[in-house]
Parts: C-alpha cells; sequence; structure tokens
C-alpha cells in the first residue's frame, strides 16, 4: 500500500466516524470547577492551619470588658479541662482576665527548648478563655516556687521567669495582672503563698542567701503588694517539709509554718511565733487551706506508709491512705473536725474549704517508675519529677468523694482561686473544641506534626496541580477555547 492509498483511507475513516458531542459551555464548566478546587483547597489548608496554631473560627472568644466577681449561680470553674492547642494565646499577647482554674504538667503541658519555654501552664479564664502561662523551665500550679493563683484569680505570682517579666533570677517575685497585663516584680524572695485578703505575698529567700546554708529554709518575708515593702518574720530554726509547709488563717493575720519535727504559729502583727504542736515523720500541715473558718483549728494529713527506713516504689505510694485530724490552735491539743474520707496517692493537698463544710482536696499519684528512699534528703512528693498525675477531689462530711473537674491525664498540678472553691461545675468547651483539642493531643506532638505535616502535602499539591494544568493549557488549546 502507498501512502496515497494510505492517505485515502485514513480519510474515509475519519469521515465514517461520529463527531465528538461536546457541550457548548464545556469551557466555563471546566474553569468553574477548577475555582471550585481551589477555593476548597484554600478552605481545607486553612481549617487545618488554624487548629494547628490554636485559632480556629469555631473556637473565636469574645473577652468581656467588665470582669464581675463570680456569682455562686452560674458555676464558673470548667467541669472539664481540655489540653491547649499549639499556639494558643498567652496571658501575655492576650490577658484572660480573672482565672477560674490554672493546671501544669507535662507533654503538650510542657514546652521545647527550642522555643525557649520549658513551662506551658494552662489558664482558663471565667469566661472560658485558654491561654498560656509560659515560663524558662518546667514548674508547678499552686505549689511553693511555683504559679500561685490570687484569692480573687486577677493576679498570678511567680519566679521572674514568667513569660513577661524580666527573667533576670535572683530573689524576686513577679506578679502578673490578668486583667491588664501588667508585671510587677518585687524583691526580697520567691513567692510561697498568697494571704486569703490578697493583699501580701508569704516569700522566701533562696538557700543561697540564707546566713545558715544548712538549714534549708530559715527566714519568711512578708511582701506588702501595695507598698512593694518586705518584712522580715520571726526565724524558725529547723528542716521546712518541702510541699505544704505554710498556710494563712483565715483573716490574714497568722501564719502557720511546718518543719519537719513542728507545727509553728507565726503573727506578722506581733513579730512573734511559738511551737504549736509536734510533728511525726508521716504527719503534713493540710495544705493552703489548712485553717477551718473558724480560725481556731488546723488539719494535718497523717499516714503511716513509706515513712520507714525501706524504700518504696510506684505501688506502694499509690496505695498511701493520708487521713485527716486537726489540732486547736490556742492549746497545740488534737481536736474534733469535720470528719472526712482518707485520701489515697502519693500525697494530698487541701485548698480550702466549702460553706458546707466540705473539703477541696487535690490528690497527686506517683509518676511511673518512682522510688522513695529513706537516705534521699532532697526527696519531695510533690514535685515536678515526683508527680505522675492529679484529681480535683470534693471529700465530703458523710464520707464520700466526688471528682470536681475532669483533668487531662498529662496535668501534675492545679490550683484554683479561694474565692471559687463553691463554684464548680461551670461550663466547659464546646464539644467540637473539646474533640479538637482532645485529638491534638493524642501521641503528642506527633499529632500536631502529622497535621502539619497534611498542610505542606495539601500545598505541594494543589501547586503541583496547578503547574500540570498550565503546562497542558501552553501545549494544546482546545477549538474556540480563549486564549
Amino acid at each position: 500500500m502507498t501512502d496515497r492509498q494510505l492517505t485515502e483511507m485514513l480519510h474515509r475513516i475519519a469521515d465514517q466516524a461520529r463527531p465528538a458531542r461536546v457541550h457548548p459551555d464545556i469551557w466555563p464548566r471546566a474553569r468553574r470547577r477548577r475555582r471550585i478546587t481551589t477555593v476548597l483547597a484554600v478552605v481545607a489548608v486553612a481549617v487545618v492551619a488554624g487548629a494547628l496554631t490554636g485559632t480556629p473560627l469555631l473556637l473565636d472568644r469574645t473577652i468581656p470588658d467588665d470582669f464581675s466577681p463570680a456569682r455562686r449561680d452560674p458555676p464558673v470553674v470548667p467541669s472539664t479541662v481540655y489540653p491547649p492547642l499549639t499556639g494558643e494565646d498567652t496571658i501575655v499577647e492576650s490577658p484572660p482576665g480573672p482565672a477560674a482554674i490554672v493546671v501544669s504538667g507535662d507533654e503538650e503541658l510542657r514546652g521545647s527548648d527550642i522555643w525557649g519555654w520549658e513551662g506551658r501552664s494552662l489558664v482558663i479564664g471565667r469566661d472560658g478563655g485558654y491561654r498560656l502561662a509560659r515560663t524558662v523551665g518546667e514548674t508547678t500550679a499552686g505549689m511553693a516556687d511555683g504559679l500561685l493563683i490570687s484569692p480573687d484569680g486577677r493576679q498570678l505570682a511567680s519566679q521572674p521567669w514568667l513569660e513577661g517579666a524580666s527573667a533576670d533570677g535572683g530573689d524576686r517575685t513577679a506578679v502578673f495582672d490578668l486583667t491588664s497585663g501588667k508585671v510587677t516584680e518585687y524583691d526580697g524572695g520567691t513567692p510561697i503563698a498568697w494571704a486569703p485578703d490578697g493583699r501580701s505575698l508569704l516569700v522566701l529567700p533562696t538557700p543561697s542567701l540564707m546566713p545558715d546554708p544548712e538549714v534549708r529554709q530559715l527566714q519568711l518575708r512578708l511582701l506588702d503588694l501595695t507598698t512593694g515593702t518586705v518584712r522580715e518574720l520571726p526565724k524558725i530554726r529547723g528542716t521546712y517539709q518541702p510541699g505544704n509547709f505554710v498556710a494563712f488563717s483565715p483573716d490574714s493575720a497568722r501564719i502557720a509554718v511546718a518543719t519537719r519535727d513542728a507545727i509553728h504559729i507565726v503573727d506578722p502583727n506581733r513579730a512573734t511565733v511559738r511551737r504549736l504542736a509536734p510533728l511525726s515523720p508521716g504527719d503534713r500541715l493540710a495544705g493552703p487551706g489548712a485553717w477551718l473558718a473558724d480560725g481556731n483549728r488546723i488539719a494535718v494529713f497523717s499516714t503511716d506508709t513509706c515513712e520507714g527506713d525501706t524504700a518504696c516504689d510506684e505501688s506502694a505510694l499509690r496505695r498511701r491512705s493520708w487521713q485527716i485530724g486537726y489540732l486547736d490552735v490556742p492549746t497545740g491539743a488534737p481536736v474534733a473536725g469535720p470528719t472526712l474520707p482518707p485520701a489515697r496517692g502519693l500525697a494530698a493537698r487541701l485548698l480550702g474549704w466549702q460553706d458546707d463544710g466540705d473539703a477541696v482536696v487535690a490528690v497527686y499519684r506517683p509518676e511511673e517508675g518512682v522510688v522513695k528512699r529513706p537516705d534521699d534528703d532532697s526527696w519531695s512528693e510533690t514535685d515536678w519529677w515526683t508527680v505522675g498525675g492529679v484529681e480535683l477531689m470534693e471529700f465530703r462530711s458523710d464520707g464520700s468523694q466526688h471528682r470536681l473537674v475532669d483533668l487531662p491525664e498529662n496535668v501534675l498540678f492545679v490550683d484554683v482561686p479561694t474565692r471559687l472553691l463553691d463554684s464548680f461545675g461551670g461550663p466547659s468547651a464546646s464539644w467540637p473544641e473539646g474533640i479538637l483539642r482532645r485529638l491534638l493531643a493524642v501521641a503528642w506532638p506527633f499529632g500536631q506534626c502529622l497535621l502539619f505535616a497534611l498542610v505542606v502535602m495539601l500545598a505541594l499539591g494543589s501547586w503541583q496541580h496547578h503547574r500540570r494544568r498550565s503546562a497542558r493549557r501552553a501545549s494544546y488549546r482546545g477549538p474556540e477555547q480563549p486564549a
């Protein structure tokens, strides 16, 4: 077959073929589809990026200008706390107003040396807004030298490594105003406890600046926040019990101070100190809320587990039973008080009392694999490296216990303003926000890294798709296709 014959045959076949049916608006339809695909890709990237930065559109919150005191009805302390999002606003970027609860801990509540912030405690405002309080090192909430929320929730006291402070270190206290974002720093020591009236802080000099370095804690000081003056309190000789070792009386006029072998009562106005009662190795001042409302009794937790000469592993520490007892302040003798169930765990901390006489208690469980050795003088039951979790409980006089707030597993420490101890059961985050926060906390930080990789893949995929379509349009243009 010659070339001429082949050409004629192909022409005949072409003449017999049915022409393709092309819809008259195929090119406008293709352009609309391309625009829809582009918009959907942009929306997907925006949603995932918003989740990663902690500012998804569905989670938008408004902060009221008037922070009026919380009422008993409705309650404001949330019933559930969710993990923070990556990129969550900080208290410096957006002050949340008076806080309802403060938590600190591990995993997503712990920062990274890469970004310069190892601590990422979570402050939840009374409006439900989540804010990060970042610190240079890991920190606790509610414990001495950690983050201490004021009785009204408006101020946060810390060492000066809190973001927004100078971070100069030394014997200083930084007080962050959660309503205005203003930070005020005071010399004289690091914060130990708030006075119930919120006007002063008990501070402690670092051991290196004490007259006798062999005594762990010797000189307590009272910091007046109005004037900035620091008053030295009478010295107490002895080694202070780490953890719960100070508690103000309800009228802020007296301070209970626990050493390893005794409880002392300090009167700042009279500049006096007296030994109230001896303490056995298993006795602990119950916590910052140890004083009862009448001002005449002090609560003490006692245990007989893991206080001997043998080592205690995690299992034994988890089974510890802490029974509450009471001391009469005028005489130091044991006295009757509310009958409460024992706390079971590594340690217990009494935050305070509700109006009906029930106690609000933080119960700690030990870190996995932790061991208490009798020769470990630096052992602390409420240290960041010792605690593996915490529950915030209500201990009732009928012997029952009730969980007040559902906390994430990675929360190690929790604190609530004392004026809100009757305001539990408040609203929590909406269910879409709660699901999102829990999903981002799964296998942290791998879950968030996976979402970040998804954003990158979507962006690259969209760019490659656009590039291929542009190349095809440049190499071929269909009939009547606009240039």
